[in-house]
């Protein structure tokens, strides 16, 4: 590898296809090694074709260097090998100057096709290891349910732990851990019984005890984890027998059971999760890097900043995975600072691929998971500004129906200063700009996160062209959820419409009254209400309808793009089935 860094130092210095006069001298200082480790470099590129080197004996002859590999080629092969010997982070560091590279994508691309995927090899006891290869561009920071945010994590920790029930394919509640459950009549007590010998991870038995301690931990954090506002509603809870729990709601609460199948509601073992240092309460941080404990399929083996390495728990009550091994790769090589501009989604994924940009070529499947990504925007009325005005908010929502309208593309990730090209012809254009809406131009600071900072450019620039001038704020998941949004005027996130949709909806809906002045807010709290106390599912959806009405009517929610979540597959994947959120459920999956 030392010699790829070697070769991009000479072409940073020397550029490609292109004479130059050097001595031996002038070049071990340049590449900092002796005169003689010089020439053995010298003579290595030579043998590799790389350079083209016309030699002139004798002390201060200058001889002729020729580069004659492109350097993004060279920085391909090195993240290659990086990724063998597991040094990405250093070899990404080192190449980052060329990472934005078509040639380089290409070449990297390719050699994940067969790097990636299914992969077979004969163990010490001469059995077949299964192992699947999944790059993914999103670094991985936490695979703990109570401080996971990104849907990698998520994916990930939807195989390494259960939860007291789960959904089937299709998006029905059935049992898990729990083999069946107990309801009072007024539907405020819930009894869940659970199954006899799950083991955890690291062998300890799975009692009532860790299911209390789950939703303790759960109730005690100081963080804004998703459906909160739901784990807010247990009065108290207790393990009436080692196999028995229950809970006490405040309050009768229709969205309680789909809140406990979901990753944040997973069951973690007291004996891991509940030892401190200082014998304390829980440190509100995450322990960076611990391996999870759960009861799920696979079993953490191997987490770092590149890798991470789930193997088949052959004691997983609901039956062994056909895998024996999935390796989850962090692939950096779209250039560190850009690393989330490019998606929203992870991808590639190859053999599986997640949202594929194009199946064309090759003999792909692709299906749909029936999961659909809509992007939103949001009014933050409660911050004194622009947007306290209706009539103002009624030109945002005018001036983004027309935009969104026109076909706003969500493949479109260029340059934000050519979103005139994507959003409006060129007539509109100079219409618009000789016409201004306002006389002086509105000030508008725009929120959201990494994933969407392309969005929200694109955005920005568009909407100067309707009198307002936007400064665009970005801020990590976190600062997200804390006062960044409320120090802001809209809002850009996404509603993930999968199989927890009514879930989904009813907690963006009450994230969304917080940015809400009072009146508003009271209205949409209380039509929140009438959904979680309604035991009809129709009538739900039918009541979160009408909160979405109230707030487009009240332009303070607009729609702006949605795309379907597709997996692309080869013929040799067999048994392909999704979870909740759309994502592949890997231990189903096996090759023939």
């Amino acid at each position: 590898m030392k010699l790829h860094q070697q070769y991009l130092l000479l072409h940073s210095q020397f550029g490609q296809l292109v004479e130059h006069e050097v001595t031996l001298s002038d070049l071990a200082e340049l590449l900092e090694c002796t005169h003689r480790n010089t020439l053995t470099i010298v003579k290595k590129m030579i043998a590799q074709d790389w350079i083209r080197w016309v030699s002139q004996r004798g002390r201060g002859r200058r001889s002729t260097l020729t580069l004659l590999i492109p350097a993004d080629q060279i920085a391909a092969e090195y993240m290659m090998q990086a990724m063998n010997r597991r040094e990405l982070q250093q070899a990404a560091e080192q190449v980052g100057a060329y990472s934005s590279s078509t040639t380089m994508q290409d070449h990297l691309n390719q050699w994940l096709l067969g790097y990636s995927g299914h992969h077979t090899e004969t163990g010490s006891h001469y059995e077949r290891i299964d192992t699947l290869r999944l790059p993914i561009r999103q670094q991985l920071h936490a695979l703990d349910p109570l401080f996971i945010n990104l849907l990698a994590e998520s994916f990930v920790t939807s195989h390494v732990f259960d939860g007291l029930v789960q959904r089937n394919e299709h998006g029905e509640i059935v049992p898990c851990l729990s083999h069946t459950w107990d309801i009072s009549s007024d539907r405020k007590t819930w009894f869940f019984y659970l199954r006899k010998g799950i083991t955890f991870h690291n062998g300890h038995l799975l009692t009532a005890a860790d299911v209390v301690y789950t939703f303790e931990r759960l109730q005690s954090t100081e963080r804004r984890t998703l459906y909160r506002d739901v784990s807010k509603q247990i009065l108290s809870l207790e393990a009436t027998d080692p196999l028995t729990v229950c809970f006490k709601l405040k309050a009768p609460h229709e969205l309680f059971l789909p809140f406990l199948s979901t990753s944040r509601a997973a069951i973690v073992s007291q004996a891991t999760y509940g030892q401190h240092k200082d014998g304390d309460k829980e440190p509100d941080v995450p322990n960076t890097m611990q391996r999870p404990i759960g009861t799920g399929p696979f079993k953490v083996t191997t987490w770092d900043d590149h890798l991470c390495r789930l193997e088949a728990f052959p004691m997983y009550f609901q039956g062994r995975a056909h895998l024996d091994r999935v390796d989850i790769l962090q692939i950096p090589w779209s250039a560190p600072a850009h690393l989330d501009e490019k998606q929203d989604i992870e991808s590639p994924f190859f053999h599986l691929v997640h949202n594929p940009s194009s199946s064309e070529g090759r003999d792909w499947t692709q299906i749909s998971a029936g999961v659909m990504v809509r992007k939103l925007l949001t009014c933050n009325t409660q911050k004194t500004g622009p947007l306290s005005d209706p009539d103002v908010r009624a030109h945002v929502q005018a001036c983004i129906t027309k935009l969104y309208g026109n076909g706003m593309n969500e493949s479109n990730e260029g340059d934000p200063g050519d979103a005139d090209k994507v959003l409006m012809n060129a007539e509109e254009l100079t219409y618009l700009s000789q016409h201004p809406t306002f006389d002086v131009p509105i000030p508008l600071h725009i929120t959201t996160i990494p994933q969407y900072r392309m969005d929200a450019r694109r955005l920005a620039s568009s909407l100067e062209m309707y009198g307002f001038t936007c400064t665009v704020r970005i801020g990590t998941m976190e600062q997200f959820k804390g006062n960044l949004r409320l120090e802001s005027d809209l809002i850009l996130f996404s509603l993930i419409r999968d199989r927890d949709e009514e879930l989904r909806r009813y907690d963006l809906y009450l994230t969304l009254s917080e940015h809400l002045e009072e009146s508003s807010k009271k209205s949409v709290q209380e039509m929140l209400q009438t959904v979680v106390a309604s035991q009809i599912a129709a009538d739900r959806t039918a009541e979160l309808d009408r909160i979405e009405q109230f707030l487009v009517q009240q332009s303070l929610l607009f729609h702006l793009t949605e795309k379907p979540v597709e997996t692309a597959y080869l013929p040799s994947v067999r048994g392909l089935s999704f979870n909740s959120q759309g994502w592949v459920n890997l231990r189903h999956i096996w090759f023939p």
